[in-house]
């Protein structure tokens, strides 16, 4: 830590993940925090090469040149072996050239730990970042049982990552506590949950009523299009309103092979009143999405993954001033009541339609929910896990200069280009 009247020394940190950058809210979220302070923070992903200027610091993005995985658990398996091994080239080539402080690889997979190899040795600290517990996810995806070969292996893999990490964060207390419970990271964990950042949607918004004036009621949904996250229960909702609400329409922006299915799916049950976006919305237009909207939908089906979730769909609904209706989950039930949200139960369509009819009828009701959910949400604003998240980062980074050879603190190298 910097003695007080001491100028902090800007940070350099590498974040390693398996996803695009203009897509991945999360790693937005923690890399323009790091940026914004002066740090400099190097992305390896399957983003195109660039560099951003973020407050008095930079961001810049290192492509690993892999597609995106699609398929069974072995087009995955590849995908993901392929770039790991050219993360860790690159990681391992950034290192070489200047030290990092900390390493963070957001899962999936656990194994991005193993990237960090090189910087580990030399001193370097490393955080495992879980976005989804992976276990879960699999057996959720592939429909495999807990006690499943694949479902075995993936935790192991979970175990050895989590060794090679100083720090091991999840979004919820409940993900923590699910992986505390199997031996990962027992002693490490941090929770950083994923709340609206204020610099991308603005300060919270009042509570908005859905329109009574006979006009045309949006409801939004934004995330992910696989099965598990619900969407063909909202399409299914869509087909049994009834004339009382027929104002409703409903915006699709998500990301996933399922798409194409979705569509059809929703031009035979309910054509003209869903409209499914034609390719991903990237991160930085959902508030824009989000303010054209009266209700926001989370649909999520509940299963063994699902139910370590607290949807960030949601909480960027409720700092909107959107009213929401959501599937009645349980890590969504202990933050949220029923003062704040209106529940259904998980894959009811008929349940999801009453709830969608009542709020547009009911619009100061509406109303109302979302003003209690609001005023819930400011207890796990982003500025105090924003402040968590850096706090962690600065105290690895000073146990690293504490414990690193000398000869490293008078190493002078040139800045790297953004493509190397």
């Amino acid at each position: 830590m910097t003695q007080a009247g001491e100028a902090r020394r800007p940070l350099r940190i590498c974040m390693v993940h398996y996803s695009d950058f203009h897509l991945d809210s999360r790693i937005q979220r923690q890399a323009r925090a790091l940026a914004e302070r002066g740090d400099e923070v190097h992305l390896v992903c399957l983003s195109e090469a660039g560099e951003l200027s973020v407050g008095e610091g930079k961001i810049r993005i290192h492509p690993v040149r892999r597609p995106k995985a699609s398929g069974g658990p072995g087009a995955y398996v590849r995908g993901y072996g392929h770039f790991l091994a050219g993360a860790m080239r690159r990681v391992t080539a950034l290192s070489m050239r200047r030290a990092f402080d900390v390493v963070e690889a957001h899962n999936m997979p656990d194994a991005l730990t193993f990237t960090a190899l090189l910087p580990k040795l030399q001193g370097t600290a490393v955080v495992l970042n879980v976005h989804d517990t992976f276990p879960e996810l699999y057996a959720s995806k592939f429909g495999c049982a807990e006690d499943s070969p694949l479902v075995r292996s993936l935790k192991v893999e979970e175990r050895l990552s989590a060794v090679l990490a100083d720090r091991v964060i999840t979004v919820t207390e409940e993900a923590r506590l699910r992986l505390e419970a199997r031996g990962v990271g027992v002693g490490k964990g941090l929770v950083v949950m994923n709340s609206p950042d204020e610099k991308v949607f603005g300060p919270p918004r009042p509570a908005a009523a859905p329109p009574a004036d006979g006009g045309p009621v949006r409801v939004l949904y934004h995330g992910g299009l696989a099965p598990r996250f619900g969407v063909g229960t909202i399409i299914r909702a869509f087909a049994q309103l009834g004339d009382a609400a027929a104002r409703l329409e409903l915006r699709v922006c998500g990301s996933g092979d399922e798409r194409d299915a979705l569509a059809a799916l929703a031009a035979e049950l309910a054509p003209g009143r869903i409209d499914i976006a034609p390719e991903p919305v990237p991160f930085a237009d959902i508030p824009r999405e989000l303010e054209r909207a009266h209700l926001g939908v989370v649909p999520t089906l509940h299963d063994g993954f699902t139910e370590l979730l607290l949807p960030v769909k949601l909480l960027e609904y409720v700092h909107m001033g959107l009213p929401v209706i959501s599937s009645r989950l349980p890590v969504i039930s202990r933050y949220f009541t029923d003062d704040d949200v209106r529940f259904f139960p998980p894959g009811d369509a008929t349940a999801l339609a009453a709830a969608l009819s009542e709020a547009c009828g009911d619009p100061e009701g509406s109303r109302a929910l979302a003003q209690s959910a609001g005023q819930r949400l400011q207890s796990i604003a982003w500025e105090s896990q924003r402040e968590r998240y850096v706090h962690m980062i600065d105290h690895l980074a000073a146990g690293r200069r504490r414990s690193a050879p000398s000869r490293r603190a008078r190493t002078v190298a040139a800045e790297e280009p953004a493509r190397s």
